[in-house]
């Protein structure tokens, strides 16, 4: 077979395919050229979920007639005059670059015009080929209308979705543009229906409300950091906001928004323990870096990026994300502290005992021993701010504040304090088990045996004593203490076939962490323990005392509240 030199018509729809995907793509590409072209005002109009229109239109500095016709030939660029210009790129893209491609897929009308034209030039294009050039009466900036897209590539078109779903598409690929520049105002518009619509701000929270609502914005938290040659800024969700996909974390390399496995990573490292499982985070992130460290041309979209700094970025990221969540994780309403419990200071003035009604006979619900005992302090005697009421279905400790009603859920409450002391005994080494009157043997599959040898380390911090008994068995002569009643052999298995699930090239952080979640999970009080006062208020008070009080370790709330002004407006107060 001979080798031949393609038609150009063959190579512009070649390189078409590689910068338009869809119609999203295409308003991608066109707004990135607007914002180069330092617009503070851009309005993108759709029809039919972009099959039928795409129009872009911005205040930017605008093309003289002679641009306009450079732009819509292949290589023509404003951006770059050698190949060291490729390294240090500070822009989206290279002016005109995509505008070949998107024309030849499809019908397209440039009208442009500099702010010192009288003119404005409009241009026409119709599968790559200029059709019509002529002057027009127009505003000082930039109008793109790009028509029956993939009109001449079937295959392409054939598989676009519903309109819908592209505009779901084209929605997402405007609001990106939103976080990472505050200074232009953006409108699109759906069938002459506007969508969506802010105003030039530098407040990022302003974005995220027109972006995805006000109840989001006022879920999220500031992130703030700024190390050697290197920052990050942005909002980061608090523990009460979560989703079941990834789509709205997202992540800017000065000012282009990126996809990087690394800093995803990072991000949803630090949220792990304080969301539920497979349950992802809201996060705007915009990174500044040294252009010259970040290599842009990895992919054609310019989607995603090489760094040369990239362990730096990845720490910065991760330490940033953290500080937020531990300034202001909290439970609306609720604040946990060792003095809220009698924890420390002098106790208040002597009050005599507050007569309360025996809840017991309340559905449902059980007093919990000692409430009502003569010789029980009340809680202004103690000091205390929270009052332990009882248990509701032997699962939830109901207490008591000046706010409200506070339900802590028990078991969760446990498991939190447990997975703490264990996560410090496996830092300390200094852990010791309880050893059984006979030693177990536990036999384990391949894979399960394989996992336990390789975190016996890890093992034997928590109080575990294992040793290798023939093969893949293990002979148990201790656990921790926590663990003395379960049956050795049964919770061994179990956490070998948790440690065993964990797979992939982060499997050991990965199965570290499954081993304490584990651990806290099997120790904790179960929903259906009847707990006395006592140990209700020292649960509590543990409770107060971890890092973070809460969420579990599955990342499940631990505590909920219902305010005295919920109260009273149920009972029409």
């Amino acid at each position: 077979m001979s080798i031949v030199i393609l038609d150009e018509s063959v190579a512009s729809q070649i390189a078409a395919g590689e910068v338009v995907e869809r119609p999203a793509s295409v308003v991608k590409e066109l707004v990135e050229n607007s914002l180069d072209a330092g617009a503070t005002h851009v309005e993108v109009e759709i029809e039919e979920g972009g099959r039928r229109l795409i129009r872009v239109t911005d205040d930017g500095c605008g093309m003289t007639r002679e641009d306009t016709v450079l732009s819509l030939q292949r290589h023509a660029t404003s951006k770059i005059r050698s190949a060291d210009d490729l390294s240090r790129i500070a822009t989206f893209g290279f002016r005109g670059e995509a505008l070949p491609s998107i024309a030849s897929v499809s019908h397209l009308t440039l009208v442009s015009r500099t702010s010192e034209a009288a003119v404005a030039t409009r241009i026409s294009a119709a599968g790559g080929r200029i059709a019509e050039l002529e002057d027009a009466s127009a505003p000082p900036g930039t109008r793109i209308s790009v028509g029956r897209l993939f009109y001449n590539t079937p295959a392409r078109l054939k598989f676009l979705k519903s309109d819908t779903t592209e505009f779901g598409h084209i929605v997402d690929a405007v609001t990106r543009f939103l976080f990472s520049n505050p200074g232009v105002a953006f409108r699109l518009t759906h069938d002459g229906r506007e969508v969506l619509q802010r105003q030039a701000s530098s407040d990022l929270g302003a974005s995220v409300s027109a972006a995805w609502g006000r109840q989001v914005a006022e879920a999220m938290v500031p992130v703030a950091l700024e190390l050697p040659g290197m920052a990050v800024r942005g909002l980061a969700s608090g523990p009460s906001l979560h989703r079941a996909s990834r789509n709205r974390e997202l992540l800017y390399i000065n000012g282009r928004w990126v996809r990087s496995r690394t800093l995803s990573h990072a991000v949803e490292q630090t949220y792990r323990g304080v969301l539920p499982e497979r349950r992802f985070p809201t996060v705007v992130l915009l990174v500044t870096v040294d252009p010259g460290s970040v290599d842009v041309n990895v992919h054609p979209t310019k989607s995603e990026v090489r760094l040369s700094r990239e362990w730096e970025v990845r720490h910065l990221v991760a330490q940033a994300v953290r500080q937020a969540l531990g300034s202001t994780e909290a439970a609306p309403g609720v604040e946990l502290s060792h003095a809220h419990f009698g924890g420390a200071g002098a106790p208040g003035p002597s009050q005599p005992p507050t007569q309360q009604p025996a809840l017991g006979a309340w559905p449902g619900m059980t007093a919990a021993p000692g409430v009502l005992s003569p010789g029980f302090r009340s809680a202004a005697e103690e000091g205390l701010d929270l009052r332990p009421l009882a248990q509701l279905r032997q699962t939830y400790i109901l207490v008591e504040s000046n706010k409200g009603l506070i339900v802590v859920d028990q078991h969760r409450a446990q498991e939190r304090v447990l997975y703490e002391t264990f996560a410090e005994a496996r830092l300390s080494r200094r852990r010791n088990g309880q050893a059984l009157l006979e030693p177990a043997v536990v036999q384990l599959g391949v894979r399960e045996a394989a996992a336990t040898a390789q975190q016996m380390e890890e093992l034997s911090a928590l109080g575990f004593e294992l040793e290798p008994f023939g093969s893949d068995a293990f002979l148990i002569r201790a656990v921790p203490a926590e663990l003395a009643r379960d049956e050795p052999v049964a919770l061994v298995r179990d956490l070998a076939e948790g440690l065993a699930a964990e797979t992939g090239e982060r499997a050991v952080a990965r199965r570290r962490e499954q081993l304490l979640i584990t651990l806290s999970c099997r120790s904790a009080v179960k929903a259906g323990d009847a707990l006395s006062r006592e140990e209700m208020v020292e649960l509590l008070r543990a409770l107060a005392g971890t890092a973070r009080p809460y969420t579990c370790p599955h990342g499940w709330p631990i505590v909920m509240t219902i305010s005295n002004f919920e109260i009273d407006r149920k009972f029409n107060r």
